[in-house]
């Protein structure tokens, strides 16, 4: 019977082999730290895209504003075409108003019964990325910066189409993430 001698450990041994479990440990700690970034980068990204997708959306309804303007004269309810009206009842935008800019009343989307009408302008009104209606409002309060008023400093109204942001906080309740774009102030 043949005796096989049993190898010793040694320290380098036990080196080796919790210096690999160390550099295992921080290759995870730096895959989970570019995980988290990549995470808040695609959150940005996604926010940023809605804001674009709103903005080019508004700029359609602009357009479908003034072919209904050119069209009967006035535009969506047959608002007064670039003026500002304070007068009760000149917002149009579906949640807290008494119609939303893409009903008939308004104009874009089906007739409103008014001489001249030659649309649709637009197929459909979509809702904005954040599901609200749209609205438009001709008194709006503005910043002398064209931001949305937010109760502070001097402040003027405007004819504005636009969507109420991410919050969806509107209907005459500005705040700075409204997405707007003036047409007259």
């Amino acid at each position: 019977m043949a005796i096989i001698p049993i190898k010793k450990k040694h320290e380098h041994d036990l080196f080796l082999t919790g210096f690999i479990l160390i550099e295992l440990l921080v290759a995870i700690a730096i895959i989970g730290i570019l995980s988290s970034m990549a995470v808040a980068a695609v959150q940005y990204a996604r926010a940023q895209a809605k804001i674009g997708k709103a903005t080019s959306d508004i700029n359609e309804i602009y357009k479908a504003m003034t072919a209904l303007s050119n069209d009967i004269g006035a535009w969506p309810g047959n608002q007064p075409v670039d003026a500002v009206n304070a007068g009760n009842g000149n917002e149009i935008c579906g949640d807290g108003c008494a119609f939303g800019i893409g009903d008939a009343q308004a104009g874009i989307t089906a007739s409103n019964g008014s001489a001249n009408w030659s649309g649709p302008y637009m197929n459909e009104m979509a809702l904005d990325p954040w599901s609200h209606q749209y609205f438009f409002d001709t008194d709006y309060r503005v910043t002398a910066d064209n931001l949305p008023c937010n109760g502070g400093g001097s402040c003027v109204n405007a004819a504005v189409v636009g969507s109420y942001g991410p919050d969806g906080i509107g209907n005459n309740l500005y705040n700075k993430d409204d997405i707007i774009k003036i047409l007259i102030k």
